[in-house]
């Protein structure tokens, strides 16, 4: 390389979704090529678009993405953008927790609380680097999301955004500028044409495996696939005098397993001592063996029914058994009993709701084609049928799919079509299976971010010991 040039290689991997097993190789490879930049002269940085964390691994799931983070500093990740998995899946909040775990910047320009406009705490919107000669300015933005109203923070375009802080980087004297997006390539694509001086995006959230960027608008476009299966490689040849890109190109490599980087295997143990420490926690007992039954009451669905009820002072309450993954045995309860006995994310909510609308609800809930659904949020699992608290609801099986219910008891009253109630579930509920009754989203609350295994761990905690059975909740005649 010309000794007035400077070589700028930038490694990016992009939606690990928790394949922890990938980062010895990515690190061994990243450390390769980090020696073989800097003899040169040159640098190389580390960089990851996103979705590292995942709840399918158990030591993501518990730590809520920090065991991720963990050890993703022990491979030298120089910046990540957030993605959704972690900060949808457990809210925005979450995302100060990871950025005190990490050791690199999680960048988010597009991530803010909607009542004041601020930046989620945690977010990082730009960087500007200063690698010898050369400026390098980095921008970050995540995904589109309708979710992050649960949490009363909202994600927003990127391009206006991305504009102005592309602006500001080259009054800061920025030489090349960069996003690092956990968009989707036809987002990626859009930006591009929209943001006039991008010189590089590093995206995400597609799974896209472009073996060679793409070039739109100028503006190169890489993304490595998914699940660690390459590692991304930019190569930028800059002038030091003028900062001008003089040559660019990019490649996807294939993860290289002859060697792996056995510091990264100790931090992955690390972090899995560490989470086998907190499964073990004790937090309380029940009397009974909690079951599941998926299509009939049982007696788990009838405890996280009345966790919710209780949780948020509600008359009535109502959740699918698909939210249950494994029964509770009788006896002590650990942390890690909860984690298997529900790995979903979902929030407890709060509503009014007519007799009307419940009653909509519950025949919506109890139709055979909804029952056998499996929805990818429930990760392989059965919607079921309605697990209920503070009703007796008697339906027929074999009568008209779309009016099952024959008779609804709110205590020991017959339910009124008229009157509000008061009724706990969750967003999964409250926002998918009550979308064709007249339910007004905007005036219901969730308690966000504790999802289902908090809620049912604090339950334990102030009610043990907890006795619950099957007891004709919810029956056929």
């Amino acid at each position: 390389m010309p000794s007035d040039t400077t070589l700028l290689t930038i490694l990016h991997t992009n939606d690990l979704h928790g394949r922890i097993e990938q980062l010895p190789f990515i690190s061994a490879m990243a450390k390769r090529i980090r020696k073989e930049v800097a003899s040169h002269g040159g640098h190389a940085l580390l960089w990851d678009a996103g979705d590292a964390e995942d709840r399918i691994l158990l030591e993501s799931d518990v730590t809520k993405g920090t065991a991720i983070a963990a050890m993703m500093n022990a491979v030298g990740y120089d910046a990540a953008v957030a993605g959704n998995s972690a900060v949808v899946t457990y809210g925005p909040g979450n995302l100060a927790r990871l950025a005190q775990e990490a050791n690199y910047p999680i960048l988010a320009a597009n991530l803010s609380w909607s009542e004041t406009g601020q930046l989620v705490e945690g977010a990082v919107p730009y960087q500007l680097l200063e690698l010898g000669e050369i400026k390098l300015g980095v921008i970050g933005v995540t995904a589109l999301s309708n979710a992050f109203a649960v949490f009363g923070a909202r994600s927003f375009d990127a391009a206006p955004v991305v504009s102005e802080l592309a602006a500001h980087l080259r009054e800061q004297g920025a030489h090349v500028i960069a996003v690092l997006s956990h968009l989707g390539l036809e987002e990626d694509k859009a930006l591009a044409q929209a943001v006039d001086g991008l010189h590089l995006i590093i995206g995400a959230h597609s799974h896209d495996t472009l073996e060679q960027p793409l070039v739109v608008h100028d503006t190169l476009i890489a993304q490595a696939g998914a699940y660690g299966s390459h590692l991304g490689r930019i190569d930028l040849e800059i002038d030091r005098s003028t900062g001008r890109i003089l040559r660019r190109s990019g490649r996807l490599l294939p993860l290289d397993t002859s060697e792996a980087d056995g510091k990264i295997i100790e931090a992955m143990e690390e972090q899995i001592q560490h989470v086998q420490g907190l499964l073990g926690r004790p937090v309380g007992q029940t009397t009974t063996f909690l079951n599941i039954n998926y299509f009939q009451e049982c007696a788990l669905g009838n405890f996280l029914a009345d966790v919710l009820r209780d949780r948020m002072e509600t008359e009535i309450a109502f959740v699918v058994t698909g939210m249950l993954d494994e029964a509770l045995r009788a006896g002590m309860v650990t942390f890690g009993d909860l984690c298997r006995a529900s790995s979903s994310t979902a929030n407890p909510g709060r509503a009014e709701m007519s007799g009307r609308e419940l009653l909509d609800a519950l025949n919506y809930a109890l139709r055979p084609d909804v029952t056998q659904e499996r929805p990818a949020p429930l990760r392989g699992n059965p919607q079921g049928i309605p697990q209920v608290s503070g009703l007796k609801v008697t339906y027929d099986p074999y009568g008209d799919p779309h009016e099952q219910v024959v008779e609804v008891l709110v205590g020991m009253e017959p339910l009124d079509l008229e009157r509000r109630y008061s009724v706990a579930a969750t967003d999964w509920e409250l926002g998918e299976l009550t979308e064709y009754t007249q339910l007004d989203q905007r005036k219901v609350t969730y308690d966000a971010p504790t999802i289902l295994r908090e809620a049912m761990e604090e339950y334990l905690v102030e009610q043990s010991p907890v006795s619950v059975a099957a007891e004709g909740r919810i029956q056929p005649p």
